[in-house]
């Protein structure tokens, strides 16, 4: 019914022709875009923000939050989906570093910020934008990106989501691993091969700790394309792992994305991801 409501109103609007060779760009007005700081390095990052439809309806409820990285790349398809699998949630998208050299993509930054701590850093011939600073960027996300959503919008503390694709999913199993209570629900799509490198190193330095202790309830899910074959042995091989230790609070939904590789995996693993998270809201 709201979607007849809205194509109504929109065919009310007034009509504004543009000449021939013009264009103008299409705004998102459900989604702010918020300014935030790094309080622990000053770096500026951008928040994408779209609140539930019904949001204002209510001054007491409070909403499931899906926090996301690679904004600019995952938010119209996050939007899309939400609005009719799970129209409740609260949508985050945290941008890529601002201000960022001009000799490099203004997306450079999820090389540093997603990767954790690995050997092959201490290297000297490594170049410092590629040595790992996952934990400084899981730092930010819970000192300062929370903390502003649950101080200024009815979020939900304990119904906390991550979304993160490729490299973004790399991050995912590094705040998974290392500081599991951040979020709830984990969602890692096609994350990079140096999920085995990380995986290795953390049981080669803690050989006698689990590689993974979770203090509640903690819901997985993890993905990767069909024709992925290498980083698909490798996700398995993650899986095991997890699997292995027979932990009572975890639940992990393993899914390959048929016919996908790296690139086309990604909306479908989007789509089904949601529709799972939303079954898991619902229970």
């Amino acid at each position: 019914m709201k979607k007849r409501l809205l194509v109504a109103f929109l065919l009310l609007l007034p009509i504004t022709a543009l000449k021939a060779g013009e264009h103008k760009a299409l705004e998102l007005s459900t989604i702010q875009v918020i300014p935030i700081q790094d309080s622990g390095n000053n770096r500026e990052y951008e928040l994408y923000i779209k609140l539930p439809e019904k949001y204002e309806e209510s001054d007491t409820k409070k909403h499931p939050v899906i926090y996301y990285t690679d904004a600019l790349w995952a938010v119209e398809i996050l939007s899309a989906t939400t609005e009719y699998a799970l129209e409740d949630a609260i949508l985050v998208g945290i941008g890529w570093r601002k201000g960022m050299p001009a000799d490099e993509n203004e997306w450079s930054s999820r090389y540093r910020d997603f990767k954790p701590v690995l050997p092959s850093d201490n290297k000297d011939n490594d170049k410092e934008s590629f040595k790992g600073e996952a934990h400084q960027h899981l730092a930010f996300i819970r000192n300062d990106v929370i903390k502003y959503i649950e101080s200024n919008y009815r979020a939900n503390p304990d119904n906390r989501t991550y979304f993160g694709y490729s490299f973004g999913g790399l991050f995912g199993v590094y705040a998974l691993i290392s500081q599991p209570d951040t979020f709830q629900n984990y969602i890692i799509g096609s994350p990079s091969r140096l999920i085995g490198t990380y995986m290795d190193s953390r049981l080669e330095l803690e050989p006698n700790k689990p590689l993974i202790e979770l203090p509640k309830q903690t819901n997985v899910f993890i993905a990767y394309g069909a024709l992925e074959k290498e980083l698909g042995a490798t996700v398995e091989r993650f899986v095991s792992e997890l699997k292995s230790q027979k932990l009572a609070n975890l639940s992990i939904e393993p899914v390959v994305i048929e016919s996908a590789n790296h690139t086309t995996a990604f909306p479908k693993t989007s789509v089904r991801s949601i529709y799972w998270l939303a079954d898991k809201v619902k229970h």
